[in-house]
């Protein structure tokens, strides 16, 4: 090309025309322009710092507290992910998450906020807005906007998609195909539900342990940070830290809720905050004249998230508020369908609800209201004409999973009890709702729940129940008997043996005028324990034998073991441990051909104690430790178990193990609260001396280091001689990261679950693992979720 020749300004072409000016085609023309137009875009458009931009990250003016583990998460993800979607319930903290994490990143920001537009299709134009582009000559401002966008490093935060969701999703679409360097964080109660979205579900902020200090406890920190700021002076000490504490998780841990409430320091106190919180809606709101509208109350923020359901889903959603504590789907779609939705349109509606955020899931096939969220849902519960048709399905719904327990004589299915007690907050909705209705539905519903409570060892809250059931005049003879009756066992259990013999004579000739074989085989096996218990062994033979000939008559096999099984033991302290032995062995053998139900460990205690008394150590031990692992999930039958084995230990001069597995058997009991009968007492307790008893220190110290260890651990120790000294509390042995991987294996999450969850590798995980295994003699995840465990509630205080 010689020097004369001109070439075009963009390809590079030797000018066909040499009186062309600059441009070979008005292709090249075009693309001159835009690149003109992209740079002057570029070149006055400021960092995401700068305050002129009108999406430029606000400057925070309050104090973030807590969420470490997330940040570094997003932080990470954001690094190789181009969409991410911020989601959870109102009031979790989304937003201000997502502003703290923008701001933490190199690149460019620029948030945009959608909560005050109400018109989907002006979505390009706003963001157009924050990011300072105009429309220009011959461009369309999607095309302008895409220009500035193309090739730069930004990220977009649009923050609160949820009420124009669908408009949101194809703006992002549309971007983050033609714009290969923009990257969007989202914040929505809802996932925008397109590809390459990774969706990121947040919860509330971390509550304390019962082991940890409530201090580390972002929820916590929150408060006090917040309170500080109302009241400079404001004071902590180990009531108001507790009592802070109990707020946050009242309040699931919701940063919005939480700041709310600390809003009210120091008008009133932490207690006097906790004791208004059944009236949270009210006492939740601030004067901030400056926030945005929804964020002003715990009300509104809900609000907006009803407001955004169908009509059908707003159905559901207020039904749904009748369930207290966790459910699954099938006690939601119980107590949902009815003529007007078919189950399956409940399931589909239920699920909606969940990608809203405004139901969540609760582990393995769990689901459940947060508290706050349910409070609302029920006033516009009790504003429809739904209520106590809601209130009547999910009576029917737990009365028809509640007929094992009162229909089978002395015997339950233990599968049956276990449903129930995975529904044990929704029985006491119903229990509540029945009794304020006079339904006679109330009194098997009672039973059940008592039943659920036994496990727990929760056994005067069960005596309250039964008495306050018992006061009512409407229900069935047969289900007052059985109410009598659990009255009569409880009261025994607990050593009231004069009002257990009053309930149950009540209940025997309520029995006898009915006629009816279950109710009167109940009452009469459970007399004949009382008696036994009361050593009138003669009284307890004549009502195991009246019972027995019945539950024979009956052909139940399993109510035939139960009274053997007594008729055993009777047989044993009357001395004839031939008889004894016939009658166990036979009922053992009915035990292991029938269901599983709780008489099985009963009965393999029965068994070792005729063992024991005949001097055969090693069957007395095989024997108790088979009734130990029977023991179904209660604290009733382990103390007993504890208590064979610890005599056998002492009969092989072990006194050490024995007096640990005396002491732990007497924790469990809770000193004198959870009743052992008199004879067994008795045979307890004389052979401590055999055991070379250390001083009573000695025994204090080991009693000390029993009452720390969880179930479990005492559970190992007794079956396989593992013992376990925990020192100042389970984590102490422990660095933050340790304790931070225990705790999550604690609550199920897997390795992979746990690496997302901190943000480090997987194999990070596995030697935190080996770790803390190697410190603290644990073998395998179930024996550390074990050591993690909270340990034995009190045999009569219904501890959470």
């Amino acid at each position: 090309m010689s020097s004369a020749e001109r070439s075009c300004a963009v390809c590079g072409q030797v000018l066909a025309d040499q009186h062309r000016v600059r441009y070979c085609s008005n292709a090249c023309r075009q693309r001159a322009y835009r690149r003109r137009a992209t740079s002057a875009a570029r070149a006055t458009m400021p960092s995401a710092v700068n305050s002129e931009i009108p999406g430029a990250l606000p400057a925070l003016v309050d104090s973030f507290v807590g969420r470490r583990p997330e940040i570094e998460r997003l932080s990470t993800l954001l690094g190789q992910r181009r969409l991410i979607t911020l989601v959870g319930p109102a009031g979790v903290g989304k937003t201000r998450l997502a502003l703290e994490v923008a701001g933490r990143l190199p690149q460019r920001a620029v948030l945009v906020e959608l909560d005050s537009l109400d018109d989907g299709d002006r979505i390009t134009q706003v963001i157009a807005g924050a990011f300072g582009v105009r429309e220009l000559p011959g461009r369309t401002i999607t095309e302008a906007l895409f220009d500035v966008l193309r090739g730069t490093r930004t990220l977009l935060v649009l923050d609160n998609c949820e009420h124009l969701v669908d408009a949101s999703a194809r703006f992002v679409d549309l971007a983050l195909r033609r714009c290969r360097g923009l990257r969007v964080l989202t914040t929505s109660r809802e996932a925008l539900s397109i590809p390459g979205e990774l969706v990121f579900s947040l919860d509330g902020l971390t509550l304390p342990s019962r082991e940890s200090d409530p201090l580390r406890s972002d929820a916590v920190r929150l408060f006090i940070d917040r309170a500080r700021e109302r009241d400079k002076d404001f004071g902590l000490d180990e009531g108001t830290v507790r009592q802070i504490a109990a707020v946050c998780a009242e309040l699931d841990g919701s940063p919005l809720a939480i700041e709310l409430a600390a809003h009210r320091i120091p008008m009133l106190s932490v207690g006097a905050i906790h004791d208004r919180l059944a009236g949270r809606l009210e006492l939740l709101t601030t004067s901030n004249r400056t926030g945005s509208a929804r964020q002003r109350s715990l009300r509104q923020a809900i609000d907006w998230s009803h407001q955004l359901l169908g009509p059908d889903e707003q159905v559901v959603f207020r039904r749904l508020s009748v369930l207290a504590g966790t459910f699954d789907l099938d006690t939601a779609i119980a107590v949902c369908a009815d003529d007007e939705f078919r189950p399956e349109q409940v399931f589909e509606l239920a699920f909606r609800l969940q990608a809203g955020s405004l139901i969540t899931t609760a582990g393995s096939s769990r689901l459940r209201m947060l508290e706050s969220i349910r409070l609302y849902a029920r006033e516009r519960l009790d504003a429809s004409e739904d209520g106590a048709a809601t209130h009547d399905r999910l009576t029917s719904w737990l009365t028809e999973l509640a007929q094992p327990l009162v229909r089978e004589p002395v015997w339950f299915p233990l599968a049956a009890q276990r449903r129930l007690e995975g529904l044990i907050d929704n029985l006491m909705v119903a229990v509540r709702w029945t009794a304020s209705v006079d339904d006679e539905r109330n009194a098997v519903l009672t039973i059940a729940t008592v039943r659920c409570w036994m496990p727990r060892g929760f056994l005067t809250e069960g005596r309250k129940l039964l008495r306050a059931a018992l006061d009512r005049v409407r229900s069935r003879p047969e289900h007052r008997c059985l109410l009598l009756t659990y009255a009569g066992y409880l009261a025994a259990v607990q050593g009231d043996a004069r009002e257990a013999v009053t309930h149950l004579a009540e209940a025997l000739a309520l029995a006898r005028s009915t006629g009816e074989p279950v109710p009167l085989i109940g009452a009469l096996y459970t007399m004949g324990a009382v008696c036994q218990a009361t050593e009138r062994l003669d009284d307890a033979h004549e009502r195991f034998a009246e019972a027995l000939a019945l539950a024979e008559g009956l052909r139940d096999e399993t109510a035939v073991a139960m009274v053997l099984e007594r008729l055993a033991l009777t047989a044993h302290w009357q001395g004839d441990l031939d008889g004894a032995d016939e009658l166990i062995t036979s009922a053992l053998r009915r035990f292991r051909a029938g269901p599983v139900c709780h008489g099985m460990s009963l009965a393999l205690h029965t068994a070792g104690t005729i063992a024991l008394r005949r001097g055969s150590l090693a069957s007395a031990e095989e024997f108790f430790a088979d009734s130990l692992r029977n023991a179904p999930a209660s604290w009733l039958e382990v103390p007993f178990a504890l208590e064979g084995l610890a005599m056998v230990a002492g009969g092989r001069g072990d006194g050490e193990r024995a007096i640990r597995l005396f002491c732990a058997a007497r924790y469990i009991r809770g000193g004198d609260r959870l009743y052992a009968e008199p004879a067994w007492r008795r045979q307890v307790e004389g052979s401590l001396g055999d055991w070379g008893v250390p001083d009573d220190d000695e025994i204090d110290r080991i009693a000390a280091e029993v009452g720390r260890l969880t179930r479990d651990q005492v559970m190992a120790y007794a079956l396989h001689d593992v013992w376990t000294v925990t020192v100042g509390g389970p984590a102490e042995d422990l660095a933050p990261d340790e304790r931070e991987v225990a705790s999550l294996v604690s609550a199920g999450l897997t390795n992979p679950e746990i690496a997302a969850r901190l943000g480090v590798s997987v194999r990070t995980v596995a030697y935190r693992l080996n770790r803390i295994r190697t410190k603290l003699g644990l073998r395998t995840r179930e024996d550390l979720v074990a050591w993690t465990a909270p340990g034995p509630p009190p045999a009569e205080s219904p501890v959470g």
